[in-house]
């Protein structure tokens, strides 16, 4: 059963099984971050630092990538799961599916988006200084230097 060793994998086949993994990834962690955001309506924008190394490590070690394209898709992937993570922090879970089947709503999520974040106090900056820190963690554990 060589289709199942992934040690046969070529670059190209790792590089695709990185992009699947690292999508659920995005998808499971910004579920679960936007699910207790909600719930306890509190923002604890320093899961996403822990989101963007456990993406990172699941992408390295699916991927065993060498190269740019790991990191970078470490860090689509880490903004995917902030985004997810934000849209289910604000709308609920009912509000996430709405937003997918519905996608006129993401403009009105961007802009309130953009309004929190863009607001000037304190934490409006340390969310956005976390939220960038999860990004990088993203990028730079994504691949094998």
């Amino acid at each position: 059963m060589q289709i199942y060793n992934s040690n046969l994998l070529d670059h190209g086949k790792r590089f695709y099984l990185a992009i699947a993994a690292g999508l659920l990834s995005a998808l499971v962690l910004g579920i679960v971050y936007g699910l207790i955001s909600s719930v306890l309506r509190v923002q604890a924008s320093i899961f996403f630092i822990g989101c963007g190394w456990c993406i990172g490590e699941v992408i390295r070690r699916t991927g065993r990538g060498v190269g740019t394209k790991f990191s970078i898709l470490g860090a689509l992937c880490t903004l995917l799961c902030i985004l997810i993570g934000d849209v289910t922090a604000m709308a609920g879970f009912k509000g996430l599916f709405s937003l997918i089947i519905d996608p006129s709503g993401w403009l009105v999520f961007l802009r309130a988006w953009a309004a929190m974040f863009l607001s000037t106090n304190i934490n409006a900056l340390l969310g956005l200084i976390m939220r960038a820190a999860g990004v990088y963690f993203g990028y730079t554990n994504s691949a094998i230097y």
